[in-house]
C-alpha cells in the first residue's frame, strides 16, 4: 500500500476511533490486491480507438472467453473502495473483495464521519457484495442490457481513496478467475479505458465496487479488476449484479428523479455526473477497518 493511501485510510481509523461510527451490525470484507497483479487475459485486443466489431451485439459468455487470474490474499489492514445505492432504504452493492475479510465496514459521508454498516452479504460466484445501512440515499437505476462492442460506459468511485471516474468502451467478454482466500470462476465484461479523471495514473485501485454504467446513467455491472498497464477494466456479467440483489430479497429501484440527467453523461462531462452521485452519496466511499480493536467492537455490537 503506498503512503499517502496508508496516511489517508489512518485518518478513517482516527475518526473511527473518535467514535464516528454509527450504530449498525455485523459486516466483513477484504481488498483486492493491487491490479498490477493481475495477470492480464490472454488476447489479442484490438486498440483502444477502434474495437474491433464495433456496434455489434456482445456474444454469449462461453467458457472459452479469455481468463484472467486475480490473486486473492489474507487482509493485511485497513483499506477502501466503492460502493453504489440500490434502494433508498439503505441497501447498496460493492465488490466482495473490497468487504470480505474486514472486521468493521463503514460507508463515509461528506463530512468524513462513518456510517456503521449492520449486514453484509457475499456473494458465492461473483465478485458482488450487498451492504444494508440503516438509511439510504437516491438510488441508481439497474437493467439487464443488451451491451454492444465499443458503447461507451462510465464507472465513477474513490480511486486511491479520492474522488475519480473512468470513461471506457466496450471491448468484449472474459472470464476473472479469483484464487486464494476465496476462489470463484465469473464472466465479465472487458472495457478500454479512453480517459481517466483526474488523470494522475493508471492504478483505480479504490474504484473496486463502483457501478458501471451506459450513456443513460443505468448500472450495467460493478467494477472489479484492472490491468492498468493495457488500459483495461472489468465489470461483473450483468446477469451476475441482477442475480446477487435478486437472492438477497432487494428490490431495486427506478430513477426517482433524484439523480443528475442523463444529459450531462457524456465523453465531456462525465465527471461532473460522478461528482453529482458523490455529492448525494448515491455513490459512497467503503471503509474496510482491520484489527483487534474492531473484533473486539464486532462481536461486541459496539461502533
Amino acid at each position: 500500500m503506498k503512503l499517502r493511501d496508508i496516511i489517508a485510510l489512518g485518518f478513517i481509523v482516527v475518526l473511527a476511533i473518535g467514535g464516528r461510527i454509527m450504530s449498525g451490525g455485523d459486516g466483513s470484507g477484504e481488498r483486492r490486491p493491487d491490479p498490477r497483479q493481475f495477470a492480464p487475459p490472454v488476447a489479442r485486443a484490438p486498440s483502444p480507438e477502434t474495437p474491433r466489431g464495433s456496434g455489434r451485439v456482445l456474444p454469449p459468455e462461453s467458457f472459452a472467453d479469455p481468463r484472467f487470474i486475480v490473486e486473492v490474499g489474507d487482509k493485511q489492514g485497513p483499506s477502501s473502495g466503492t460502493a453504489f445505492s440500490v434502494n433508498q432504504s439503505g441497501v447498496w452493492i460493492t465488490a466482495r473483495h473490497v468487504t470480505d475479510g474486514c472486521d468493521i465496514v463503514g460507508l463515509q459521508k461528506t463530512n468524513g464521519r462513518l456510517v456503521r454498516v449492520r449486514r453484509v452479504k457475499q456473494e458465492g460466484n461473483s465478485d458482488i457484495s450487498v451492504l444494508w445501512t440503516g438509511g439510504g440515499t437516491p438510488a441508481m437505476p439497474i437493467i439487464q442490457p443488451q451491451i454492444r462492442i465499443g458503447e461507451d460506459g462510465y464507472s465513477f468511485g474513490f480511486p486511491k481513496g479520492n474522488p475519480g471516474d473512468v470513461h471506457a468502451r466496450v471491448l468484449g467478454r472474459g472470464r476473472m478467475l479469483a484464487r486464494g482466500r476465496y476462489n470463484t470462476d465469473e464472466p465479465v465484461v472487458a472495457w478500454t479505458q479512453v480517459r481517466r479523471i483526474p488523470d494522475i495514473g493508471t492504478d483505480l485501485s479504490g474504484i473496486s465496487g463502483g457501478p458501471w454504467v451506459n450513456a443513460r446513467g443505468e448500472v450495467i455491472g460493478v467494477h472489479v479488476a484492472g490491468s492498468p498497464r493495457r488500459g483495461r477494466s472489468y465489470s461483473t456479467a450483468p446477469k451476475s449484479l441482477l442475480a446477487a440483489i435478486s437472492s438477497s430479497g432487494v428490490r431495486p429501484e427506478a430513477n426517482s428523479g433524484a439523480l443528475p440527467g442523463s444529459q450531462a453523461l457524456n465523453p465531456r462531462q462525465f465527471s461532473r455526473y460522478g461528482d453529482a452521485l458523490r455529492s448525494q452519496l448515491t455513490v459512497a466511499k467503503v471503509a474496510c477497518l482491520v484489527g483487534e480493536k474492531w473484533k473486539r467492537m464486532a462481536r461486541d455490537g459496539r461502533g
